[in-house]
């Protein structure tokens, strides 16, 4: 009977490592192509604090795009400057002979000293997921590749040899 028990708990332990197994190696696929499932168009991770404490550093925000002139002030837009990517509020929106934007972060007193052409704009705030940017960071170092790739890799691999091996001793 406690035989029956222990076996038991160590199918119960094997199955759900199995899942976390199969879950961290599926993560980096889930995370680049999630934001296209639930209506985004891009997705960057936040590295500066100008849109605190409305958006953390460390932060994946998740885009969608928009026409241009259906933006509105205080709408939040990620927008090109530059070489780089920019997420920003809306302060106003001029429009002379066409229109533009004058935008600011939350967490700066001052407006931003660019103006935002309707070409520049990639999207507006979709949703964000607070923090999880630093875990996604993480798995592209190389201790993130050993822990979230190597070392799950391995374990499935030494369980599939096993089974094999049982499998022989049986028949054998």
């Amino acid at each position: 009977m406690f035989n029956f028990k222990v076996e038991g708990l160590r199918k119960i332990v094997k199955e759900t490592l199995s899942v976390i197994i199969v879950v961290v190696l599926l993560f980096p696929a889930i995370i680049y192509i999630a934001p296209f499932l639930v209506g985004g168009s891009s997705s960057a991770i936040v590295l500066g604090g100008s849109m605190e404490p409305t958006i953390h550093v460390g932060s994946i925000v998740v885009c969608r795009r928009i026409k241009p002139e259906d933006i509105k002030v205080g709408d939040i837009i990620a927008f090109k400057t530059g070489g780089s990517t920019t997420i920003h509020r809306v302060i106003e929106k001029v429009v002379e002979g066409g229109f533009y934007f004058r935008t600011k972060g939350d967490a700066n007193e001052d407006p931003d000293p660019w103006v935002v052409m309707p070409q520049d704009v990639i999207g507006i705030l979709h949703f964000q997921i607070p923090y999880y940017g630093y875990l996604i960071w993480f798995a592209t170092t190389p201790m993130g590749v050993v822990l979230f790739i190597l070392i799950p890799a391995v374990i499935l691999i030494i369980g599939e040899v096993r089974k094999i091996a049982k499998i022989r001793r049986g028949r054998g």
